[in-house]
């Protein structure tokens, strides 16, 4: 799972450059700040406990490479490839939960807008998402404080399916939320929830204020927080 993770993610920048420029997806210029679809270079920074500065940068019409940092160590870096149908991201990311848990994650996946399979949504734009992931964990065992190793490390295959659904309010203000539930080999499980609203400062700039909260099996993780992001 590694290695196709890594080397989807070469495969995109590559195959990015070089995808001819007659594929008609839309004006990337007409999508919303938040759409998962949306193919721009851009730099954001957010702030919740700590700061994370995250940026994708676009190779020609259809594919990006993304990449985030924050101040606690926690990084991700992936590719995202546009198709007809929808778009398909790569990924591998560590994070940090609240029981001291450093959590590892490949994943393969995929947002589709909702309106290419059934059609207008309204004022909604829906984007059904799925894929598979692998997932290393690096537990302190709090139960055993002798055991000469108190790393406690396990490791799950599954895969994850989900929604994210954007609302634009007006001009200006767009509603955003999703939610996603996992499942993976050995007991693994989990769900995360969240929402938030965003403000389109210009055509290019959008602030936003976003909450969350995700429990699996191997901890939890919560935060509030601010964001801010440019498009170029």
């Amino acid at each position: 799972m590694k290695a196709i993770v890594w080397g989807s993610v070469l495969a995109i920048a590559v195959a990015g450059t070089a995808v001819a420029q007659d594929h008609d997806r839309g004006s990337e210029a007409d999508k919303l700040a938040d759409d998962p679809t949306k193919i721009v270079t851009k730099l954001g920074v957010r702030y919740t406990e700590y700061a994370t500065v995250s940026g994708s940068i676009a190779f020609g019409p259809v594919s990006k490479v993304n990449a985030s940092v924050s101040q606690e160590g926690e990084w991700s870096l992936g590719g995202s490839y546009l198709f007809r149908f929808g778009i398909v991201n790569a990924a591998a990311s560590e994070k940090k939960l609240s029981n001291g848990t450093t959590q590892t994650q490949y994943s393969i996946g995929s947002y589709i807008p909702l309106s290419a399979l059934i059609g207008a949504t309204g004022k909604w734009q829906v984007f059904p998402m799925f894929g598979f992931n692998y997932t290393e964990g690096q537990n302190v065992e709090t139960d055993v404080m002798l055991t000469d190793d108190p790393i406690a490390a396990t490791t799950s295959k599954g895969g994850y399916v989900g929604l994210f659904a954007l609302r634009p309010l007006n001009e200006d203000w767009t509603f955003k939320g999703a939610i996603v539930t996992s499942k993976g080999s050995g007991d693994y499980s989990g769900y995360s929830i969240g929402g938030g609203i965003s403000y389109a400062l210009s055509k290019r700039d959008s602030l936003g204020i976003f909450a969350s909260y995700a429990d699996n099996s191997y901890g939890e993780r919560e935060f509030f927080g601010i964001s801010y992001k440019r498009e170029f």
